[in-house]
């Protein structure tokens, strides 16, 4: 039982020292989205940006390279709900409708060290889900009655996602980090859209 004691400490011991090198590091991030969604291209009045935030964890095996596991969450934009065949005799009632797009991505990283500022760049795949709730309304110019519609669907694809970003090493083992990350989504129902995230974060080396 001694001896077990005694191993597992020293393998503990040599599993802190590994750990303690400084490859290693987890990094989170909050910031805005931007969704580039055709409708809201062709005219419509959206609200295309949303809120974002992401999650990161990844080892450099030498100075310039790594790899990193991620997930992405886009937040939403919102777009006007539009019935495409209206029922007779009605007019629409503005409502919203809107996107989401979030992904667990694993990316091979680039750095480039400048003292204590890096040059980060990515390029990944991931399985990136996107979702899309629809509402719509319409009033009867007779009656004055009131018909809501809504649909929802989702859809996740395999996706290349690629990004960028800056690092800065304060303390022993802290990092300041801002990114961007770049992905296309689709909801199963609507043409596959773009989608961006600005990020500013903050990281732990181990």
């Amino acid at each position: 039982m001694r001896k077990a004691v005694i191993g597992l400490a020293l393998a503990l011991a040599a599993a802190s020292a590994v750990a303690q090198d400084g490859k290693g590091y987890l990094a989170a991030g909050l910031g805005v989205s931007k969704f580039d969604i055709e409708a809201c291209n062709s005219g419509l009045s959206c609200d295309d940006s949303g809120f974002a935030w992401n999650l990161r964890a990844g080892y450099h095996f030498f100075p310039w390279l790594g790899v990193e596991a991620s997930f992405l969450d886009f937040g939403a934009g919102t777009l006007p709900g539009v019935l495409a065949n209206p029922p007779p005799n009605t007019v629409p009632i503005p409502t919203d409708s809107d996107v989401r797009a979030s992904g667990f991505v694993g990316s091979l990283v680039g750095r480039v060290p400048l003292g204590p500022v890096s040059l980060v760049g990515r390029v990944g795949w991931g399985a990136i889900t996107g979702k899309f709730r629809g509402n719509a309304a319409v009033q009867d110019l007779t009656t004055g009655a009131i018909q809501y519609f809504s649909a929802q669907n989702r859809d996740t694809t395999g996706q290349f996602v690629y990004g960028a970003g800056l690092t800065f090493d304060f303390g022993k083992a802290w990092t300041a980090r801002v990114d961007w990350d770049r992905a296309r989504a689709e909801d199963g129902l609507n043409p596959r859209f773009d989608v961006d995230m600005f990020t500013a974060g903050i990281g732990y080396r181990f």
